[in-house]
């Protein structure tokens, strides 16, 4: 079982919604920008609506960022 990374707190201040190269749309966090491994994160994937759901997210909400892979910044976690 690989070791959860600690993630990076910052704040969900929109969702925007985004086409892919393969025509998918997809839902986009855009985050107050936080350092995580020497880059800022400003934006992570939200895969799709059941996931913004599943983690109850709202705008102006504290996540928990993580970069997946140590590349592709993704929300983990609401923080309250």
């Amino acid at each position: 079982l690989k070791e959860r990374k600690q993630g990076e707190t910052t704040t969900l201040l929109d969702v925007v919604w985004q086409v892919g190269k393969s025509g998918v749309v997809s839902p986009v966090a855009i985050l107050e920008p936080v350092k995580i491994d020497g880059a800022t994160i400003q934006k992570a994937t939200l895969h799709n609506i059941k996931y913004i759901q599943d983690l109850n997210l709202e705008i102006g909400c504290q996540v928990e960022i993580i970069r997946s892979g140590d590349i592709i910044p993704r929300v983990v976690r609401r923080i309250n």
